[in-house]
């Protein structure tokens, strides 16, 4: 059974390109947690059709994209018709491969209320841990802590969050979009607090070894691993990590940095170890460009054909 009707009423938006089947089970799931799901098609293949249909058998609203837009794009869909349909105190916001832990949404709502009871001006609840991964902090101890960069899968936004700040930055199609808005919420004077006990399970990618000269690479007794991601990736990688450091170095130096070192860390593995690196480095050298030229939105067409 969904929540009661004593608790602020909370609609959940998943972005999905491609869902795999389980999506099913997570909207089944969602259900049980909170009153309303929307599941955004962000231009799925047309024999995805049938499974779009059971989503909706099963309780999820569809919303059909009209061609892939990006994740921000989706999730403001979403969250546009949850506000016009329901009117909900606020959103939880999930990524197609991820699934809520069993009273993942009451958590966060509590962790929200003790947080406003204490007199913290919260702008989004985020989850505790992604696969068993806590997520990096940057201040606070106790119940109220503030995480540092959290993916938005698993934001939990309240109504006047989004009324404050707006919704996702849709320049950025995808990747840093959930950067961004943490960084627009804490510069809107807003905390971006870990929910206690909020943990997900989600897929992190299928990590890679790291080969040279045909061998695993190992660093202090451990193998060396990596995200593998498409050229196209790298480039929105690449050219929106450059908008974020332009658009905070000064705002939030602290945070601008942390971010770059750890970005910077993964395009080593990336370009040590990725097949196709040639590609990877040109794709990452022209994000970086469009990055200081202000360039947003999706990749240049001619430049997604060059690189595949």
């Amino acid at each position: 059974m969904p929540p009661s009707d004593n608790r602020p009423s909370v609609a959940a938006v998943i972005a999905a390109y491609s869902p795999p089947e389980t999506l099913l089970g997570t909207v089944r799931a969602l259900l049980v947690q909170v009153p309303h799901v929307v599941v955004v098609d962000d231009g799925s293949p047309a024999e995805l059709s049938g499974l779009y249909t059971r989503l909706a058998g099963e309780g999820a609203v569809i919303i059909r994209q009209p061609t892939n837009l990006g994740i921000a794009a989706a999730l403001n869909a979403g969250l546009k018709l949850a506000e016009t349909t329901w009117d909900p105190a606020f959103f939880l916001t999930l990524d197609q491969d991820s699934v809520i832990t069993d009273g993942y949404a009451e958590r966060a709502l509590r962790t929200y209320d003790e947080a406003r009871k204490a007199g913290i001006d919260v702008g989004v609840v985020c989850a505790a841990s992604y696969s068993g991964h806590p997520v990096p902090t940057i201040s606070g101890t106790g119940p109220f802590v503030n995480a540092f960069d959290p993916m938005q899968s698993g934001f939990v936004l309240p109504r006047s969050t989004v009324d404050r700040i707006g919704r996702f930055d849709e320049g950025l199609f995808i990747d840093g979009v959930d950067s961004e808005y943490t960084m627009r919420a804490r510069s809107a004077g807003l905390s971006v607090l870990v929910g206690a006990g909020c943990d997900i399970a989600h897929d992190l990618g299928q990590r890679q070894p790291g080969v040279l000269l045909g061998r695993p690479v190992r660093l202090g007794g451990r193998e060396i691993s990596y995200n593998y991601h498409s050229p196209a990736r790298v480039y929105y990688i690449s050219r929106n990590g450059t908008v974020l450091t332009l658009r905070y170095a000064l705002k939030a130096p602290v945070w601008t940095a942390r971010r770059l070192v750890e970005e910077l860390k993964a395009h080593v593995l990336r370009f040590s170890f990725s097949p196709g690196r040639g590609k990877l480095l040109c794709a990452a050298a022209r994000g970086f460009v469009d990055g200081v030229r202000g360039v947003t939105g999706r990749i240049p067409l001619d430049l997604e054909r060059r690189l595949r």
